[in-house]
């Protein structure tokens, strides 16, 4: 007598997404949930790239096609993500991505497409110079969303805590005209940087916003202040491979999502700069390769 076996329980599951590349094993693990769970080894190689090597996505807001470079894999990779049709990108944490569409936002993990809304309306219907950070990933109880905007005479910001029902808006009345490059969130203050030596400056603790120069210093100094590093040199460098790979002829016409990213020494993190001074069509987003799942009854 022959037993029989379902055809997705195959014993060499596990082996086979091993040996796919990345494209293949993305849509191998949506196959069914048997796929799904035999593709964890590998899942779990890819999230064990190196931190200080973020991957790129880049896409038309548009059109639901995106391409996917990295480091690690010479190609470059083509997929298709519902989800990012019509959105602008503002953050990126941990592999997560913040995305505004339509007065909403709601957070997206590209390699696993887990989503996560948050409730209530944003209190700008229009996203142009707008720069955000986490201060923590959206799965975990203390996260708290700051986006920023300028004008040429004001600073917003506005904050939405999970659990939360609405935004908090707090203004600056300062002359504000550079725009804003990078973003950290440090001991629970969120730090906003522009172009030059300027940084805004918000505390959950003290929630006001405050205008100050930033102060460079090398690492093995003393000094106290917070501990993230910028690469002009290595910037420079990155935004030529990219306008290489992605066979674009200027890449100030992309809107970039800057990210942070963890590097060997544990002591400095590296603040990966946003490119987005102008409504544009055509966007990028840096983000770490992580496959998160969530509940089925996941809210904010």
């Amino acid at each position: 007598m022959y037993s029989t076996r379902d055809w997705t329980d195959l014993p060499l599951l596990p082996s086979i997404a091993n040996r796919l590349g990345l494209i293949e094993l993305l849509r191998f693990r949506a196959v069914c949930k048997d796929w799904f769970a035999a593709s964890s080894v590998a899942s779990a190689e890819i999230e064990s790239v190196p931190d200080h090597e973020p991957w790129f996505l880049f896409y038309d807001d548009d059109n639901s096609l995106c391409t996917l470079v990295t480091k690690s894999f010479s190609k470059k990779y083509t997929i298709d993500l519902p989800e990012l049709k019509g959105t602008k990108c503002l953050a990126s944490c941990e592999g997560w991505l913040l995305l505004f569409c339509e007065g909403s936002m709601f957070f997206f993990c590209p390699l696993s497409r887990a989503k996560i809304d948050i409730p209530g309306t944003f209190p700008h219907t229009v996203i142009s110079n707008h720069v955000a950070i986490l201060s923590a990933p959206p799965t975990s109880e203390d996260c708290v969303v700051g986006v920023i905007s300028r004008t040429k005479t004001e600073v917003k910001f506005h904050a939405f805590r999970r659990g939360a029902t609405s935004w908090t808006e707090h203004n600056l009345k300062s002359k504000y005209p550079k725009r804003i490059r990078y973003a950290a969130y440090h001991k629970r203050g969120f730090y906003f940087f522009d172009n030059t030596n300027l940084m805004v400056y918000y505390s959950i603790g003290q929630p006001e916003l405050r205008l100050a120069e930033a102060r460079y210093v090398k690492p093995e100094t003393d000094e106290e202040g917070i501990i993230f590093r910028l690469d002009n040199e290595e910037e420079t460098n990155q935004m030529n491979e990219l306008k290489e790979r992605l066979a674009l002829e200027d890449m100030s016409q992309v809107s970039i999502c800057g990210t942070i990213v963890s590097c060997d020494n544990a002591r400095i993190n590296k603040m990966v700069p946003y490119e987005n001074n102008r409504v544009l069509q055509k966007q990028g987003a840096w983000f770490q390769p992580r496959f998160h799942q969530i509940s089925e009854n996941q809210s904010w």
